[in-house]
C-alpha cells in the first residue's frame, strides 16, 4: 500500500502497512510519520509508520535473512505488533505461517532470530497499552471469533479495536458483539 506525503510542495511516495493506513487522517490534514529509507543497489524506497514501535518491529523483521521490506510490511499488515511478538516469544510457528508469504522455514527463522530481541522489548513497546486484567476477556472474545471463522490475527485486531472504541470494562459477550460490528 502506498501513501503520498506532501512536504513543502514535494510529494514523497511511501510504502505503508494497513495498520498505518488505518491511522492516517483525512486527505489534506497534517500527519506525523516515522520513516525508514531502504537503500539497494538499484533503488531507494521510503517506508512510513504511524508510530516508532511499528518502525522498530519493521527494522527487526528486515534484519532476518530472507525477509525484505515488502514481506515485513505484509507481516505488519497481517498481525498486530503484540500478536507478532507473542507468536515469536511463544514459538507459535503456525500463526506466523498464516500470513501470506511466510512459509514454515521463514517462520522458524523469524522465531530463532528474534525470540531474544522480542522478549526484551515486548513489554516496552506494546505491554503498556494492554491492561493485564482485560487480557483474559479479550483472549476469550478472540477465541470465540476464531470459532466463528475469523483468522487469529483478524480476531485479535477486531477485539482490540472494539476495546479502544468502547473501553475495557466489557463482558466477553459485549466484546464479541462489538467486535462483530467492527468487522
Amino acid at each position: 500500500m502506498q501513501a503520498v506525503i506532501d512536504v513543502g510542495g514535494v510529494g514523497y511516495g511511501m510504502s505503508i502497512s494497513l495498520v498505518t493506513y488505518d491511522q492516517l487522517p483525512v486527505l489534506g490534514e497534517e500527519v506525523l510519520l516515522f520513516t525508514h529509507m531502504h537503500v539497494r543497489e538499484d533503488r531507494m524506497e521510503l517506508f512510513a509508520f504511524a508510530d516508532e514501535g511499528e518502525r522498530e518491529v519493521f527494522e527487526m523483521l528486515i534484519s532476518v535473512s530472507g525477509i525484505g521490506p515488502s514481506l515485513a510490511l505484509t507481516i505488519l499488515s497481517g498481525m498486530t505488533q503484540r500478536d507478532l511478538q507473542e507468536a515469536i516469544v511463544h514459538e507459535r510457528v503456525s500463526e506466523l505461517t498464516g500470513i501470506k508469504g511466510i512459509g514454515k522455514r521463514t517462520a522458524e527463522r523469524l522465531v530463532l532470530d528474534l525470540r531474544d530481541k522480542v522478549s526484551l522489548s515486548a513489554d516496552v513497546s506494546e505491554g503498556k497499552r494492554q491492561d493485564e486484567t482485560g487480557s483474559n476477556i479479550s483472549e476469550e472474545a478472540a477465541m470465540a471469533l476464531m470459532a466463528l471463522g475469523m483468522t487469529s490475527s483478524e480476531a485479535r485486531q477486531t477485539v482490540r479495536k472494539a476495546i479502544e472504541r468502547n473501553g475495557s470494562d466489557l463482558t466477553v459477550q459485549q466484546l464479541i458483539k462489538l467486535a462483530l460490528k467492527e468487522r
